[in-house]
């Protein structure tokens, strides 16, 4: 688990067919203040964004913290929570906690328990899954948080928005070569959309022809063997949705 830094990563902005992406620091610099405020607002001693890489080499580097503010206890617990966290979420996305042994800890019914629980201080931890965007969890450790169901199903949802657009940044290794124009995109967005070629040409008017060119365009530009490949990567950049 990569827990070796607790500054933001930012990548290059990007332009898509809806409009340009605000600058990566920028961005990632808001949504770094907007999990300083969740963390206050929970009542929480620290925090933790973490995003998984589906493509890891091995389960201890899958998780990587993107930004956080955490003491050496609570880094211990957070690498141990790694694992933990992933095995929940391939059973339920309910946010879950836990605490120490011998600790009482108010358990709202959108909370599921941990255990066993990590070492080290208590916490609640919200799962996210995001398809093709990718998957990662927010965690917030502290014995006296406010966990009661409004305030949990509050929580999970903004945890859900700060993974989301977190997430966008992460286009470093399949971001495009060039910027996919207008009719790329819409060609793209049709084909997401489970039209065929044929489909697609007569919605826009084009030959079935000029239309398996512009997809083959846009599968060159996002580096994508295939339709099906461009496609994917395509949503995963927020290029279509």
């Amino acid at each position: 688990m990569d827990i070796g830094t607790n500054q933001p990563v930012h990548h290059d902005n990007h332009r898509t067919g809806r409009g340009t992406a605000r600058a990566g620091k920028a961005g990632l610099a808001e949504l770094e203040a907007a999990a300083r405020d969740l963390r206050a607002r929970l009542g929480a001693d620290g925090y933790a964004v973490c995003r998984i890489k589906r493509f890891a080499q091995s389960d201890r580097d899958r998780v990587a913290v993107v930004f956080s503010s955490v003491d050496q206890a609570m880094r211990e617990a957070l690498a141990a929570l790694g694992r933990a966290a992933q095995r929940h979420m391939e059973r339920s996305l309910l946010p879950f906690i836990w605490a120490p042994a011998g600790t009482g800890t108010a358990a709202s019914g959108f909370l599921q328990p941990l255990a066993p629980p990590p070492s080290g201080p208590a916490g609640i931890c919200f799962p996210v899954k995001l398809g093709t965007m990718g998957n990662g969890f927010v965690v917030f450790f502290g014995p006296h948080l406010d966990v009661s169901d409004d305030r949990v199903v509050e929580f999970h949802r903004e945890a859900i928005r700060l993974l989301r657009d977190l997430l966008r940044f992460d286009v470093d290794k399949t971001v495009p070569r060039e910027n996919l124009n207008d009719r790329e995109l819409q060609c793209l967005q049709l084909a997401a959309d489970g039209h065929k070629s044929e489909a697609i040409a007569g919605e826009l008017q084009l030959s079935v022809h000029t239309v398996n060119a512009y997809l083959g365009f846009a599968a060159g530009k996002l580096d994508a063997v295939n339709r099906i490949q461009a496609i994917a990567k395509a949503i995963r950049l927020g290029l279509i949705a």
